[in-house]
C-alpha cells in the first residue's frame, strides 16, 4: 500500500480524499471478485426456469430426473455413474436444458421396457443433488 500512500501524497491528496479512492477502489474490487459467481448463479437459476417451463419435461422432472438416474445405474459402473454426478452438480451442466433433454431421450432408450440392475438404494430415494439434474 506505500506505493499508493505515496502517489496520493504526490497528488496533494488529503486523507479523506485518498480514504475515499480507497473506499471506491474496494467497493469496486469486490464487484469484480463477485461477478463470475453471480453470472453461474442467475445461468443455473435460468436454465432451472427454463426447465420448469419446458412443455415436454417441465411438469414432470422427478420422472426425468428417475430416468436419467436409472440409466446411469444401468451403465454396471457405479463409479463412472456417481463421478458423473459430481460433475453435472460441480459444474452446474445438470441444469442445462440441452443437456437435460438430451440424457432424459437417451435414458428413455436405455430404460424403457428392460430389467434395470439392482445394489443401491432407488433413484427415487436419492438425495436430488446426487442426480444427474442439479436441484431444480
Amino acid at each position: 500500500m506505500a506505493p499508493v500512500y505515496e502517489k496520493f501524497k504526490s497528488m496533494n491528496l488529503s486523507q479523506a480524499q485518498g480514504q475515499e479512492l480507497m473506499d471506491l477502489y474496494g467497493k469496486r474490487l469486490i464487484e469484480a471478485e463477485q461477478g463470475p459467481y453471480r453470472l453461474w448463479e442467475d445461468t443455473q437459476t435460468a436454465w432451472r426456469d427454463e426447465l420448469k417451463a419446458d412443455p415436454e419435461i417441465g411438469g414432470k422432472l422427478d420422472v426425468v430426473r428417475t430416468t436419467v438416474s436409472r440409466a446411469l445405474d444401468g451403465l454396471g459402473d457405479p463409479k463412472l455413474a456417481n463421478d458423473f454426478r459430481q460433475a453435472m452438480t460441480f459444474t452446474g451442466a445438470g441444469n442445462n436444458p440441452a443437456i437435460v433433454r438430451a440424457f432424459y431421450k437417451l435414458a428413455r432408450q436405455l430404460t424403457e421396457g428392460g430389467a434395470h440392475p439392482t445394489g443401491g438404494p432407488s433413484p427415487a430415494s436419492r438425495p436430488n443433488n446426487q442426480l444427474c439434474i442439479c436441484q431444480l
